[in-house]
């Protein structure tokens, strides 16, 4: 799929650029001064661009309860940036395997809430990728359902798919949800585990070999782990 990026709603003008391209430049020493202020100054451009539109309200207040709808790459980049922890479920509209991730994330979200019971702040938000091809093009997405935690602007794992999370078809499936609130556990982004107990019928039926799998692929590993099963086919939207 060939997204047209002059459609996308947004500005981005050459200081934007310019700061963009020195926070990669920086990444690697997320603890330096230098970085710290191109956040800053990051979160200053998108803000100004954010809060485009009539209501000159920033766009992100549009919400179904506490999983968010951004709509724009400076949105995104202002999500991530200005939330302690953040979830961002980068989704496409014609994909019914994008519709059953965000079933999932909802549930999740609206478990976890806003902000957790420990007062830390925890945000969940999906965006169509033909609204952010900057961020997509950034990140590498090319496969969708794709998830991806931040932490402080910082990405801090990503599940590709159903990659890591359903390992028999089932992608529906209550368990399913469970799989994705470990892996963001594992993380750091989730502080605790409240799906644990939420059942559903094929819980009784799971195999030895199946519970062996699935603690080896969501051991401390993250996205990199090794030998990791895959059962599902995502979707290829590039």
């Amino acid at each position: 799929m060939t997204v047209d990026q002059t459609n996308n709603g947004i500005d981005r003008d050459d200081d934007t650029d310019a700061i963009l391209a020195e926070l990669e430049a920086e990444a690697e020493d997320t603890s330096s001064a230098a970085y710290q202020q191109r956040v800053k100054e990051l979160q200053a451009e998108a803000g100004k661009s954010s809060t485009n539109g009539s209501s000159g309200m920033p766009a992100t207040t549009a919400r179904q309860d506490s999983y968010l709808y951004l709509r724009s790459d400076d949105e995104t980049l202002r999500f991530t940036t200005e939330h302690e922890r953040a979830i961002v479920h980068f989704r496409h509209s014609d994909f019914a395997r994008c519709a059953i991730m965000d079933e999932h994330l909802d549930r999740i979200a609206q478990r976890h809430s806003y902000t957790e019971s420990s007062g830390e702040e925890i945000a969940f938000a999906r965006v169509d990728v033909t609204n952010t091809p900057f961020v997509v093009e950034k990140l590498g997405i090319r496969v969708l359902p794709c998830v991806i935690g931040f932490a402080k602007g910082i990405a801090k794992g990503k599940v590709v798919g159903f990659e890591g999370i359903c390992w028999d078809g089932r992608e529906k499936d209550a368990k399913v949800s469970r799989a994705l609130e470990e892996r963001l556990c594992e993380w750091g982004l989730l502080r605790q585990k409240m799906l644990a107990d939420e059942h559903d019928t094929d819980s009784d039926d799971e195999g030895e070999e199946e519970v062996k799998s699935r603690r080896g692929i969501n051991g401390r590993r993250g996205i990199t782990g090794a030998k990791q099963k895959v059962t599902d086919e995502a979707d290829d939207w590039d």
